[in-house]
């Protein structure tokens, strides 16, 4: 989609009331399909002339939705002097509050509570209801923060900054639309607004390297937006803008993956940049011109890297998140304007099906496979394989190289481990390490901070085939070829050289609800009902041992976590040989073919790797010429006798 075309859809066409974040799915469906205006003006709260106040028009307050959300429950909670933070159990904290609470002893408890964040209940529960006990409320907590900020060190969190200026911004001017802002409290805000403008205008507050750039630049645009009367307030526009326009080159990689590797981030800055872009174009200011193009980018690599269920794949530094309920809304809008990430949305319903089934991400390396986009199939049955060939790009990225995670048949097979803390400590180390993905481990270590490479990219009739490599241990290469011969079957081939011998294990994650049962060195998985929902199938058994490990703590190992700071013991499939080289030919079968059977070997020759492969009643031959060199190639032949041949163990 062009620029132009995407600028008239970012245009806002009429006035129209904010939607309940509580439509339903009907509702979501028709804004993703372009039943309703993609980008509609807020008026919520806002009659004649209390509309524009000062010269100010009412909404150009916030850019980010959610900040005009709120739960009735909590801004009564906190009427109670009881603070409901996400995560954390609610917790009563009387006044006067000293602002040094740390109950939890937990970063992301203070990012949330020095930022002000639950405050925001207080202002929409005010506007809902006209009960002045809320503002009340919520100048009290404002005034003894702006009576005690000096002595509070948790306040100068740079990310909390951005957000607790967004907060104080859409506060001060709610209220002052609604006509419920004395002089003394509009004083008392202004003062604290510009406390934080100075602090995020500041180099070392700004982190450029980062996602949290984007809120600490939007931060100071805002402010300069809603305050022209400040004295800096041109010269933050022009500081905030420049820093846009860095972040948007810099930290969204040319392939419209964020360079933290982190599915979980994507959407993350994706809705950020969004909304930036709505509300710049509501009140008539110019962003920097690359925002479009990388919309479009980000967009792309959204509709592509989701599973056919909805959820993101756990990728570095990733949460649980589905994706078509989480602000709906907001997602909804976006899908209207980007037909893939609408067809992603609304499972097929709408939009446009993404036409390359292989889809390699060339900037982050990131290669995704997929059986079909076809919306006649069973959409949330397709098989759904993510590779990682790329590069080690932040500190939110893990020691992963060459980590695949695999969806098929309805659910996520093979997991990636998730993130579980930011906080230092073995835990964290853990849910970092090269152990806690599904790839190679040598001699027990993790992989360097590095870049691993991709290969060669090729697909014929339903097979698609990705591969890459990486030198990322001392002495040793690792070569890793991910096929998709059809739905449901998957195979991966391993080569690992070295000129001295080493203690190499294949790694396979799970999630907590799936038990794994050996059979020699192959395995069966099975869902918490006890149906069979993959197959793991080894060649070249000579010298293959297997093991499983769950919920170890000396040291850390099988551990899970979709939600932060909770983890969960969960299986881990290994694989071990030990030589100076090893290969390894995993089969995976899942769905209708799960019970059928499944045979793979493998022939290592000097040049190359020859396959037999048997699942779902068809037998495959692939040949793989010169892995990992610049003129590797591979060819597959589908050939009965491999079936035939299956219980002989020779190619």
């Amino acid at each position: 989609m062009g620029g132009v075309l995407l600028l008239g859809l970012l245009t806002p066409c009429g006035h129209e009331k904010e939607p309940s974040k509580e439509l339903d799915s009907a509702q979501v469906l028709n804004i993703a399909c372009g039943g309703e205006d993609a980008n509609p003006v807020q008026q919520k709260g806002c009659r004649g002339s209390a509309c524009v106040v000062k010269g100010h028009p009412f909404g150009k307050e916030v850019a980010y939705l959610w900040l005009d959300e709120g739960d009735l429950e909590v801004a009564d909670l906190l009427l109670k002097d009881t603070w409901a933070v996400p995560r954390f159990d609610p917790i009563r904290l009387p006044m006067p509050l000293t602002w040094t609470e740390d109950p939890y002893g937990e970063k992301f408890w203070r990012y949330l509570f020095y930022g002000l964040r639950p405050t925001a209940h207080l202002l929409w529960a005010f506007r809902e209801t006209g009960d002045p006990r809320y503002r009340d409320k919520l100048m009290e907590i404002f005034r003894s923060f702006a009576g005690n900020k000096q002595n509070s060190d948790f306040s100068q969190d740079k990310h909390g900054t951005a957000y607790r200026a967004m907060v104080l911004v859409n506060s001060y001017w709610k209220l002052k639309h609604a006509d419920a802002l004395g002089w003394q409290d509009e004083a008392l805000l202004e003062w604290l607004i510009l406390e934080d403008a100075r602090f995020l205008e500041d180099t070392e507050h700004f982190e450029s390297g980062f996602n949290h750039g984007f809120a600490e630049a939007a931060a100071l645009l805002l402010i300069a937006e809603n305050f022209p009367h400040f004295k800096d307030a041109p010269r933050w526009r022009e500081l905030a803008l420049a820093r846009y326009e860095g972040l948007l080159a810099d930290i969204i990689g040319s392939d419209g993956f964020i360079i933290e590797n982190s599915a979980y981030y994507q959407f993350y800055v994706f809705t950020q940049v969004y909304q930036l872009a709505q509300w710049a174009q509501t009140y008539g200011l110019e962003l920097p011109a690359q925002v479009l193009p990388v919309l479009e980018r980000m967009a792309r690599f959204a509709a592509y890297v989701v599973q056919p269920d909805g959820r993101i794949p756990m990728l570095g530094a990733s949460q649980r998140l589905l994706v078509r309920k989480h602000q709906p809304v907001l997602l909804a809008r976006m899908g209207a304007v980007f037909p893939e990430l609408g067809h992603m949305l609304t499972a097929g319903m709408c939009g446009s099906a993404p036409t390359e089934r292989l889809a390699f991400f060339q900037s982050s390396g990131v290669a995704v496979l997929r059986s079909s986009f076809d919306t006649a199939l069973d959409y949330q049955a397709q098989t759904h394989l993510v590779f990682d060939t790329g590069p080690y790009r932040t500190d939110h990225s893990h020691l992963d190289a060459l980590n695949v995670v695999l969806y098929s048949a309805g659910r996520t097979l093979l997991t990636d481990s998730g993130m579980f803390t930011e906080e230092p400590g073995e835990e964290e180390t853990y849910f970092r390490s090269t152990r806690a993905h599904n790839t190679v481990t040598v001699d027990g270590l993790d992989q360097r901070a590095g870049h691993a490479s991709p290969s060669l990219s090729a697909q014929g009739g339903q097979w698609l085939y990705q591969s890459g490599f990486h030198a990322l241990y001392e002495g040793v290469r690792h070569w890793r070829a991910v096929m998709l011969l059809e739905k449901d079957v998957v195979l991966v081939l391993d080569q690992l050289t070295s000129e001295d011998s080493h203690r190499f294990e294949q790694r396979w994650q799970f999630q907590p609800d799936l038990t794994v049962s050996m059979q020699g060195v192959s395995a069966s998985v099975t869902d918490a009902t006890g149906r069979r929902v993959l197959q793991v199938t080894q060649a070249l058994p000579e010298g293959l041992s297997a093991s499983t490990v769950r919920g170890a703590t000396k040291p850390y190992d099988g551990w899970y976590s979709e939600d932060y700071e909770v983890r969960k013991a969960s299986t881990v499939l290994v694989f071990l040989r030990e030589g100076a080289k090893a290969h390894y030919g995993t089969l995976f079968t899942s769905g209708l073919n799960v019970l059928s059977p499944a045979h793979v070997s493998v022939l290592p020759q000097q040049d190359a790797v020859e396959v037999r492969a048997c699942a779902a009643g068809r037998g495959y031959r692939i040949r793989v010429w010169r892995p990992a060199e610049t003129d590797e190639a591979v060819t597959v032949t589908t050939t009965p006798e491999s079936c035939e041949r299956a219980n002989t163990g020779s190619p």
